[in-house]
Formats: C-alpha cells, sequence, structure tokens
C-alpha cells in the first residue's frame, strides 16, 4: 500500500511517518511527503500512491482543494485535521476516514488498515463532489481564507496564478475559466464557489461571469436595464437588468 503524507507542518509529516514506521504494518511504503496543496498534487500525479494523509488547513491549496483536483485514478483519501467536531460521524459513509490530530498510532493503524481493506475488497471511490466537500466544510466548522492565488489546470497538472491578475471568471461548454491578461485557464469550480471565495472582491455580473472590481475601468448603461462592463484590457463584459444595480452599488462604494 503506497502512502503519501501531506501536512504544511514539518513536525506534524515527521510524526506521521514516524507514527507508519512503529506500526507493524507489513507492506505500507511512504512514496513522498508534500508541504503544501501544489506539491501534494504533483506527487500524487507522479508516484501513484493508493491513500494520501491529507491535511485540511493548509494555505493557499487546502486539503478540501486537493481532493478536488486529485486526477484519476484517484487514491484513497484520510483527512487528518484539528477539528474533531462532529465531521468523522456525519461523513464516515463518504471518506475513508478521519484521523483527529494529534494523531494517536492506533487510531493511525487503524486507519491504514481500513484503506487496505477498501484496496483488497472494492474499487477507489469516485471524484468528490463539491457539495460533499462544502458540506464537509461546514461540518468541521472550517472556514477558508481569502486566498491570494487561486489553482487552475496547467498542462498534465495545475499552477497557481494571483487572485490580483484575473480581469473575471467566465462559464461555458461545462467548465469555468479564469480569464487574465496572459490568456484563460480553466478551473476546476463551479462559478457559484467561486463568487463565495472572492465575495467583496468580485461580483457577479450575470448568470456566466463574476467580474474582479478592481479591474473594471468603466460601466456604461444600456437601453434595457442592464449595463456594459469595461475592463482594465479594453474587454466588455454585459452585466445583467437583474445585477447592474448591485454591480453599480459595489463599484461606487
Amino acid at each position: 500500500m503506497r502512502v503519501l503524507i501531506v501536512d504544511d507542518e514539518p513536525a506534524a509529516r515527521r510524526r506521521l511517518a514516524s507514527l507508519i514506521e512503529e506500526i507493524d504494518a507489513s507492506g505500507v511504503e511512504i512514496v513522498g511527503e508534500a508541504g503544501n496543496g501544489v506539491a501534494a498534487l504533483d506527487l500524487a500525479r507522479e508516484r501513484h500512491p493508493d491513500v494520501i494523509l491529507l491535511d485540511i488547513t493548509m494555505p493557499e491549496v487546502d486539503g478540501f482543494d486537493v481532493a478536488r483536483h486529485l486526477a484519476e485514478p484517484r487514491p484513497l483519501i484520510i483527512f487528518q485535521t484539528a477539528h474533531h467536531q462532529y465531521a468523522v460521524q456525519a461523513f464516515e459513509h463518504e471518506a475513508l476516514d478521519y484521523v483527529v490530530k494529534p494523531v494517536r498510532k492506533e487510531r493511525l493503524a487503524q486507519a491504514l488498515e481500513r484503506a487496505r481493506n477498501r484496496l483488497a475488497t472494492l474499487p477507489p471511490p469516485g471524484p468528490w463532489e463539491a457539495a460533499s466537500l462544502t458540506r464537509l466544510g461546514s461540518v468541521l466548522g472550517y472556514q477558508p481564507g481569502r486566498a491570494a492565488r487561486l489553482l487552475v489546470r496547467h498542462r498534465a497538472g495545475h499552477r497557481l496564478i494571483a487572485m490580483d491578475e484575473i480581469l473575471c471568471f467566465s462559464a461555458g461548454e461545462g467548465v469555468v475559466c479564469a480569464r487574465t491578461p496572459a490568456g484563460s485557464a480553466v478551473t476546476d469550480y463551479t462559478l457559484a464557489e467561486l463568487e463565495a471565495r472572492t465575495i467583496g472582491s468580485f461580483v457577479r455580473v450575470s448568470r456566466g461571469e463574476v467580474v474582479n472590481l478592481k479591474h473594471v475601468q468603466r460601466i456604461s448603461r444600456n437601453g434595457d436595464g442592464s449595463a456594459t462592463l469595461t475592463l482594465s484590457d479594453s474587454s466588455n463584459v454585459r452585466a445583467s437588468r437583474r445585477r447592474s444595480a448591485e454591480v453599480r452599488r459595489l463599484l461606487q462604494a
């Protein structure tokens, strides 16, 4: 069983590795350690772990983002977290397991045994639904901070782009793209999720677009109650009749 350890705290990674060595878990191989979400995704793609011991509260790219962006075939996920509310009971039917920090050897052994049994008897679980990850965060009482950068697809993997560089998010043909002066990049989020993540700095202007307020240079009224926004790259975005008043209010705030 190939295991990848992901935690932004070096001491936590060392502890997990040490506990795995102490556990009489023959056939468990640590294939790598990652200190952030981007490194975790890169290592998962390169080394194909069977199981990820995944921290939740990491800067910029947290454990939920890692779970969302994992490529197929997806490994089993054992979340490890300092939050100890009702997540284990509420989500045991969706997550493989939870290990609450400080991690105890007996509890980690139980989680690894569960992973071994799952790998032996069942196919790995399918992709995590966005709604499941959102509910999971709510139960944990976890509120991600406003990120300075966003994870987007890049070639075979992912990269981070600065939120300040993003002109707008646009939905079309089943994907949501982040548009910057340098081009567009595909995200793995819905517009609603991006709107929630960027509240206060971006605004929903229509069913298919969320705009960075910082990049709005001009707003012009249209004859039908809608408005046209001119962005810093001279492109235009239409604000719907339903949303134009709120957009104007935010721009004047």
